[in-house]
């Protein structure tokens, strides 16, 4: 009877493996990377379209940066300057697809593709009626400023992980490179990272700006400045260096969330097989 239980324990173990094989099987058949957060714990808003903001003192809010330099397009360079860029892909802000956004050196983003970047005056805190160009905004440093050279790059698969999604997403970045305050200060660089199918937005700034949010607008706002979500308005140490901002409209995105395993009934059908086979060897030397 030992040798029968043992045969039994020993086949159990040869089998089990495969079992939890299966039940570990994921129908994604591109397995997403990362850990799904849920729903972040925002620190700001929500603004009457539902952005709120988390920055880098949340768990799933980083300071991970992506230097394009060398590999992006240099599109807008100089002063009270912008230039309009195709996206890699369409991206949705406020509820209103954009295939197109203007880089200003000023330190914003413009969905107009009109804006030839002229505003330097930091209006907040927002939604404020911009004193020149218009259409929707992103500021990850609004101010007075000189860029050495803004770039831009698309990735089919964005170099910086989402914090609050699993799964890889398409991401465009732009980039200021060699950013300073017209008078004197700096230079440092920032970038905005817009991920296409989340529609979650990070700004991220690195060291180098002495006035650190003390002059300058960080937030965003719809196109016609009827709704906007302040980060940062004109407040000493609220920008500081490597800053990272993510806003975000609602819940986590169904595509983040990693498939809940399922049992693999081939493998439970093989494991009765067996434990079948067992028993019936047992019963005939009884």
């Amino acid at each position: 009877m030992k040798s029968h239980l043992v045969l039994t324990l020993a086949l159990v173990l040869i089998v089990a493996p495969a079992l939890v094989t299966g039940a570990a099987e994921i129908k994604d058949p591109n397995p997403p990377i990362g850990v799904a957060t849920g729903t972040p714990e925002a620190t700001g808003g929500p603004d009457a379209f539902g952005y709120t903001y988390s920055d880098q003192a949340e768990a799933d809010v980083a300071f991970d940066w992506v230097d394009i330099t060398g590999t992006g397009t240099p599109v807008v360079s100089g002063d009270d300057s912008g230039a309009s860029v195709t996206l890699g892909a369409p991206f949705t802000f406020y509820g209103v697809t954009y295939t197109e956004m203007v880089i200003a050196t000023n330190g914003y983003l413009s969905t107009d593709p009109t804006d030839t970047g002229p505003d330097l005056s930091n209006d907040c805190p927002l939604p404020a009626t911009p004193s020149t160009g218009g259409g929707a905004r992103i500021y990850p440093l609004q101010d007075d400023l000189l860029t050495a050279q803004g770039y831009y790059q698309f990735f089919a698969e964005c170099p910086r992980q989402n914090g609050r999604c699993a799964a890889a997403d398409a991401c465009s970045i732009f980039f200021w490179d060699g950013t300073t305050h017209y008078g004197g200060g700096g230079p440092w660089q920032m970038e905005v990272v817009l991920y296409h199918a989340s529609g979650d937005i990070v700004v991220q700034v690195g060291p180098g700006n002495p006035e650190l949010g003390s002059g300058s607008t960080t937030g965003i706002q719809n196109d016609g400045a009827t709704i906007g979500l302040t980060y940062a308005c004109d407040t000493a140490g609220s920008v500081g260096d490597n800053a990272a901002i993510r806003f975000e409209n609602g819940p986590v995105p169904s595509f983040c969330i990693p498939p809940v395993p399922t049992l693999n009934p081939w493998g439970i059908a093989a494991f009765l097989v067996v434990l079948a086979g067992i028993a019936l060897v047992v019963l005939r030397r009884r």
